[in-house]
């Protein structure tokens, strides 16, 4: 019994399958047909003056913009280099500052002024991806 039901299965499945290529055949034909009906034509002159402005303005808008992203990148990496610097050369009298208040004061400072740079470095490359 249970042989019968994968033989009618089989069957079935090949008589999709051959349905699937006849398909496949139609609709390559229809294609073929369709294509070689079709006769490009070229856009009007003045829908191609129209792409060449709107390709010119973004020209411009990148060009205009670009010194503006690389300041943004130079004062990211010129704030970075400050804070290192100033971490490595003041890094002792920092120490004795701790041992004297301990960190709790600190810990909120340097939680905001974390905070504050990644709001402010997140802002420079949302408005630099928006471009």
């Amino acid at each position: 019994m249970n042989n019968g039901l994968q033989n009618n299965g089989r069957q079935n499945n090949g008589l999709q399958n051959h349905g699937l290529q006849n398909n496949d055949l139609e609709l390559d034909s229809l294609i073929k047909k369709m294509a070689d009906g079709h006769q490009p034509e070229l856009p009007s002159p003045d829908v191609i003056w129209w792409r060449a402005q709107i390709l010119k303005k973004q020209a411009e808008k990148q060009r205009i913009e670009r010194p503006v992203a690389v300041m943004r990148t130079a004062a990211a990496a010129l704030f970075f280099l400050v804070v290192v610097w100033l971490v490595t050369s003041e890094a002792g009298s920092m120490r004795d500052a701790w041992r004297l208040l301990g960190a709790f004061p600190f810990v909120p400072l340097l939680l905001a002024g974390a905070v504050i740079g990644l709001v402010v470095m997140a802002l420079m490359w949302w408005t630099t991806s928006e471009a």
